[in-house]
């Protein structure tokens, strides 16, 4: 190690951020968590916002102290499975997210429904109640995945798939609020598939171009995932156009988005490995056409399902920019004193095009969470050594790394690595295939022969998000609460970690 930049009251506050993490995780077993769950069911249908979320966040707080995998920086439910983020929209000056959620209701997991939750920044989250239960006979198995717009009338409306059995009996459903979000009406809108094999609704995404309402929805044409396009005057009598776009080799299309980005068109789909195109779209024909017949992965790790409809005007000066929200599929806890829990949200992301492809990046406000900071100058990484950074160590971090390649034929950071060597995490750059990965994940980076390599990694418990040149890649992991651990390292030869930050990530529930 060459040089080290570090001021002793940087120390201190580091090792005291970490010190406190620890005595929170030493409340386990003490805080009753059993009382924050009771008290949050109570009031699971309640529609005053100040009860439902004071419950909510108490047993967030109960569960981020008493479960050591459970994340405090990338957005969960309360308890029990989240999955699809569903129509994510800048409103009247607020953040809305909705998502697919099962909570316990009488002891079960109940039907999907769609949570909610309000944000001044995209950070810091305020649970609102549930928006959407399936109490009508066209969603009565699930208010599954569609989105939100805001109508002529200024009213916010949500479009969704209302499921009773799958692909064989689902309905397009309108709803709309006429209190900004808190309680909805609906109504059934969309009965007649498309094409015979292809279900009435999947996913929707809707848009408005001169007087028509557009919606893109999930399905299949000629034994190929398609994206259906359909048109309505009014959002409730809706006229099946065509399929706008047929790609294998998946069969059906999922989540189907056609966006507007930089004067091109990106379609995005949801199935295997989280395909998008780059290309034109003739609205006239109301044809897609890609530019190249292969797509990019958007993300190849533990990432399903996104949704890119959020929008605002936050951008470098005040340009629109496409936010994107994403499922990470994590396991169930095996955390035995919290209640059932399963899946997240990756950090929203911005997109742009750079160089004909999409850059994505984490969205900035990410860095109001960052804590006490520890930076460490050049240091040598010599081939097959792995050596922990002195005196800092987290289970909950982001670290920005730059290397020089050098000779090394890949090299990295380990995080979550216990001391004995037994467990690491490997976050890794190949300088061979220009590949990057973390563990078993991997993708193509845009980096370019003779570039240094700077690896943007947010650690959050079970959660690792990675960036590198403006690709991502998400993976999830269960390891021992004890390994904590960051150490470069080298293989094939010696690397140059020009320089690295970490910070101590703080929760996103400790303000509101």
């Amino acid at each position: 190690m060459k040089s080290i930049h570090l001021a002793a009251p940087v120390l201190c506050l580091f090792a005291l951020a970490l010190i406190a993490a620890e005595c929170r995780a030493e409340e386990v077993g003490k805080m009753d968590i059993s009382k924050l769950v009771s008290d949050y069911r109570a009031v699971l249908k309640s529609k005053d916002i100040k009860v439902y979320s004071k419950a909510a966040l108490g047993l967030r707080k109960g569960m981020i102290t008493s479960d050591p995998h459970r994340p405090i920086y990338h957005f969960t439910g309360p308890e029990s499975w989240i999955n699809d983020p569903n129509g994510p929209i800048y409103y009247k000056g607020k953040y809305h997210l909705f998502y697919q959620f099962a909570p316990i209701v009488d002891g079960n997991r109940s039907p999907i429904c769609w949570g909610h939750a309000v944000s001044a920044d995209l950070m810091h989250w305020v649970d609102w109640p549930v928006v959407l239960w399936p109490d009508t006979k066209y969603d009565r198995n699930g208010v599954y995945s569609g989105n939100t717009i805001v109508d002529d009338t200024g009213i916010l409306n949500a479009f969704y798939t209302g499921n009773v059995r799958g692909h064989e009996e689902c309905y397009g459903m309108r709803a709309w609020s006429k209190d900004g979000g808190l309680t909805w009406e609906k109504k059934m809108v969309m009965k007649d598939r498309p094409t015979p094999d292809s279900p009435v609704h999947w996913d929707g995404q809707l848009w408005k171009d001169g007087p028509l309402w557009y919606q893109l929805i999930g399905g299949t044409a000629e034994g190929k995932g398609a994206g259906m396009l359909w048109s309505s005057p009014d959002l409730d009598n809706w006229t099946f156009i065509k399929p706008i776009f047929a790609s294998g080799p998946s069969s059906f299309f999922e989540l189907p988005y056609l966006i507007p980005l930089d004067g091109r068109y990106v379609l995005m789909s949801g199935v295997g490995g989280n395909p998008y195109w780059i290309g034109s779209y003739d609205k006239k024909l109301h044809t897609f056409t890609p530019d190249k017949p292969e797509p990019e992965s958007f993300d190849a790790g533990d990432y399903y399902s996104f949704n890119l409809n959020m929008t605002d005007n936050k951008g470098s000066r005040g340009f629109v920019r496409r936010i994107v929200h994403g499922w990470v599929q994590t396991s169930a806890t095996p955390t035995k004193d919290v209640p059932y829990w399963q899946g997240a949200h990756s950090i929203p992301r911005v997109i742009s095009i750079k160089d004909g492809r999409l850059d994505i990046q984490p969205i900035p406000k990410i860095e109001k969470l960052r804590g006490a900071k520890l930076s460490f100058g050049e240091i040598t990484v010599k081939s097959g050594a792995v050596s922990p950074l002195k005196d800092v160590s987290g289970n909950t971090v982001e670290i920005l790394a730059k290397f020089s390649p050098g000779k090394a034929k890949r090299f990295g950071i380990n995080v979550r690595a216990s001391a004995d060597g037994s467990v690491s995490l490997p976050v890794w750059f190949d300088s061979e295939t220009f590949e990057f990965g973390v563990g078993d994940k991997r993708s193509k980076s845009y980096v370019k022969p003779g570039e240094d390599v700077t690896l943007r990694i947010f650690v959050d418990r079970s959660i690792v998000e990675v960036y590198v040149g403006g690709r991502a890649i998400t993976k999830c992991i269960l390891y021992d609460p004890a390994a904590q651990l960051i150490a470069p390292y080298a293989e094939g030869g010696e690397a140059v970690l020009k320089n690295i930050d970490v910070w101590q990530m703080q929760s996103m529930w400790d303000k509101t």
